[in-house]
C-alpha cells in the first residue's frame, strides 16, 4: 500500500464530494477504497496520424464524476502517472471518467481542436483494482472550414460574409480589393460544441455583393444541415450553378465529408443537405423597426440638406428608430448596398458591408462613424433597441445614391425578421 501513501490527503479530500457512495457498518460510516488503474495508453485518433508519445498527452485532463454526477477528481493524466504510478485510489462506488486535451469546450472558435473521450459505468469495488483499459482520444466537436470555388469567386463584387452557427456561431469574412478585383477569404477552421448530434442543426448563412448577370447587388442565402456529430469535419464550399433558364445562381456543397474513427475501422460518412431546419420556430416573434420620429422609414427616407456641410451644428435631420425584439436579442446584422460605388468603397474601407451589431469586427468600428448603429455585446437579450442616426446626415451627404440598410435580426427563441431601410442623398452640389 506503500504507492498510495501520496494520494491520502486527495481520498481525505474526496470524503465529502464523494459522500453517496460511502457505507455504513456497525452504525459508523466508514469508506472503502478501490483503485482505478491507469496503465493503459492514452491516444489521439486525428484519422491522419495517431500520437501515442506519453508527453504529448501529459496534460490532458482527467475529471471523475460519480454516480451523483459530483466532480471528485480534477487532475491531469500525466500527474496520475508521475504521482501514483498510474494508479487513482476512489471510494467503492460507480464512476463517470473524462480524458479531454482542454478541461473546458468553448462553444465556437477557430483553430482550437479539442480531443477526448469519456468512459461511463465504471465499478470501483473495495480493496481491488479496475483497469480503465485503452482511452482513444478523438475530436469532441464539429470542423468546418469554408471555401469558394473559381465560378463563385469571379461573382463576387464587394465583401462578404459567411456566418456558421452550431449553438456558438463563427464569421467567415470575404474580402474583396476594389483596386485590383482581388479576393481573398478566411481559411482557418472553425470549431463548434456539438451536443452528441442529438438534434444539432448547422446553419449557414451567407451575404455579400455579387454580380449575377452584370448586376451587383447584395445577394444573401441561408442553409440549414442536420445530425451534426462530433469528430466530424463539414467542408462546406460555396459553387456557381446555373439554372435551366441559363440563369446564374449560387448553392452550398459539401464535399470531402470526413469523420473520425476508432483505431482500425473505416467509416464512410454521407451528407444530405436541406433548404431550411424543419425544427426552426415559424414566425417573426412579433420582431418589427417602428419609426419614433417624422420619417416614415418604410418609405425611402430623403436626408435634408445642411445649410454648412462643414459645421456640425447645422444638422437639421432628426432621424430616430426603435427595434422590438419581445424574445430578447441573439443576432442583429445590417447589410449595406448602394448605388454609389464611391460608398461602397468607403464602406470596404471600414469593414462593411456586413456589419454584425452584436459582434462587430475590429475593421467594421469604423463604420460607426459614417452611420451612428449601437452595437456591443450588450444588446443581447435587449428587447427594446433605440436607433439614433441623425448624426450620420453629415458624413452620409457626401455620398449621394441610394442606400440600403437591410437589418437581420434574430431573437432568442430563434425567430428571423429583416427589415428594409432606403436613404436617398439627392446630390445638393450639383443643383447649386
Amino acid at each position: 500500500m506503500k504507492r498510495f501513501l501520496s494520494l491520502i490527503l486527495l481520498a481525505s479530500a474526496m470524503m465529502t464530494s464523494c459522500g453517496k457512495d460511502s457505507f455504513n457498518y456497525g452504525g459508523e460510516e466508514q469508506v472503502k477504497f478501490g483503485t482505478l488503474s491507469f496503465a493503459g495508453e492514452l491516444t489521439i485518433d486525428e484519422n491522419v496520424e495517431v500520437v501515442t508519445r506519453a508527453g504529448e498527452v501529459d496534460n490532458y485532463s482527467i475529471l471523475v464524476y460519480n454516480s451523483e454526477d459530483v466532480l471528485c477528481l480534477d487532475t491531469t493524466y500525466g500527474a496520475i502517472l508521475n504521482n501514483s504510478q498510474g494508479e487513482v485510489l476512489l471510494p467503492e462506488g460507480t464512476y463517470t471518467v473524462v480524458a479531454q486535451s482542454a478541461k473546458n469546450v468553448p462553444a465556437a472558435a477557430f483553430e482550437t481542436p479539442i480531443y477526448g473521450v469519456t468512459k461511463e459505468n465504471i465499478e470501483i469495488k473495495a480493496g481491488e483494482i479496475t483497469p480503465i483499459g485503452e482511452l482513444v482520444c478523438k475530436l469532441v466537436q464539429c470542423k468546418v472550414s469554408v471555401a469558394y470555388n473559381d465560378d463563385f469567386i469571379d461573382m463576387i463584387a464587394g465583401n462578404c460574409t459567411t456566418i456558421v452557427t452550431i449553438g456558438g456561431e463563427l464569421e467567415f469574412p470575404v474580402t474583396f480589393d476594389n483596386l485590383t478585383g482581388k479576393v481573398s477569404y478566411k481559411k482557418e477552421n472553425g470549431f463548434f460544441e456539438v451536443n452528441n448530434g442529438e438534434n444539432t442543426t448547422m446553419e449557414v448563412k451567407f451575404s455579400g455583393i455579387m454580380d449575377v448577370d452584370g448586376e451587383k447587388k447584395t445577394q444573401r442565402m441561408t442553409k440549414a444541415f442536420e445530425n451534426i456529430q462530433p469528430a466530424t469535419w463539414r467542408q462546406i464550399t460555396f459553387v456557381k450553378k446555373v439554372d435551366e433558364e441559363g440563369n446564374a445562381t449560387f448553392d452550398i456543397e459539401i464535399s470531402n465529408y470526413v469523420e473520425d474513427s476508432t483505431l482500425g475501422e473505416d467509416i464512410e460518412g454521407s451528407e444530405e443537405t436541406i433548404d431550411s431546419d424543419p425544427n426552426a420556430p415559424q414566425g417573426d416573434g412579433g420582431i418589427e423597426l417602428i419609426s419614433t420620429c417624422a420619417f416614415d422609414i418604410s418609405q425611402p427616407i430623403v436626408i435634408p440638406a445642411m445649410s454648412d456641410p462643414t459645421d456640425a451644428s447645422t444638422m437639421n435631420m432628426v432621424l430616430t428608430m426603435q427595434a422590438n425584439v419581445p424574445n430578447g436579442v441573439r443576432k442583429f446584422i445590417v447589410t449595406i448596398s448602394s448605388d454609389n460605388s464611391a460608398f461602397v468603397g468607403a464602406l470596404d474601407l471600414v469593414g462593411g458591408p456586413v456589419v454584425d451589431l452584436v459582434n462587430p469586427s475590429e475593421a467594421a468600428m469604423g463604420i460607426f462613424d459614417i452611420v451612428p448603429f449601437p452595437h456591443g455585446s450588450e444588446l443581447i437579450g435587449m428587447t427594446q433597441v433605440d436607433f439614433d442616426l441623425s448624426k450620420a446626415q453629415q458624413p452620409i451627404l457626401g455620398f449621394p445614391g441610394n442606400h440600403t440598410f437591410v437589418m437581420s435580426v434574430v431573437d432568442q427563441k430563434g425567430c428571423s425578421k429583416d427589415v428594409t431601410i432606403v436613404m436617398n442623398v439627392p446630390d445638393y452640389a450639383s443643383q447649386n
